[in-house]
């Protein structure tokens, strides 16, 4: 009987909506921290799929630089640099210095700029679909 008493009482000082009121602010305040909740691990995830596909690409490259350093390493590798960058050449063997072909430079200069349009793009055209 006390029990009732208070929640008659309560219910007396209070207008008729307010618990209506206050349970549906509770709900829609649920849904808005649920729902921010939900954005934060979306863009949570979205950031780990990011460092994912990063790390990936620096394994690969990682991979990628560990076959470079390894081809370095070779005897091949240091033999075509010296023989490059220091005109290394074996006992027997003769190198040859060769000049830099500027005849075959100036040819294809002279061959793009000598090739003038004498006609409209549209005449080009015209000649290119029916053949007049």
């Amino acid at each position: 009987m006390v029990d009732d008493n208070i929640i008659t009482k309560t219910r007396k000082g209070l207008p008729e909506g307010f618990w209506r009121f206050v349970i549906i602010g509770f709900i829609i305040y649920a849904f808005v921290v649920v729902g921010k909740v939900i954005v934060d691990n979306y863009n949570e995830n979205k950031t780990v799929s990011n460092q994912e596909k990063d790390i990936d690409k620096l394994k690969t490259e990682i991979s990628d630089l560990q076959l470079n350093i390894a081809y370095y390493k070779t005897d091949t590798y240091k033999e075509k640099i010296a023989r490059a960058k220091l005109r290394y050449a074996l006992p027997g063997e003769t190198v040859v210095a060769t000049p830099y072909d500027t005849i075959a430079v100036q040819d294809s200069k002279t061959n793009s700029s000598s090739a003038e349009i004498t006609r409209p793009n549209i005449e080009y055209w015209k000649l290119y679909f029916f053949g007049q």
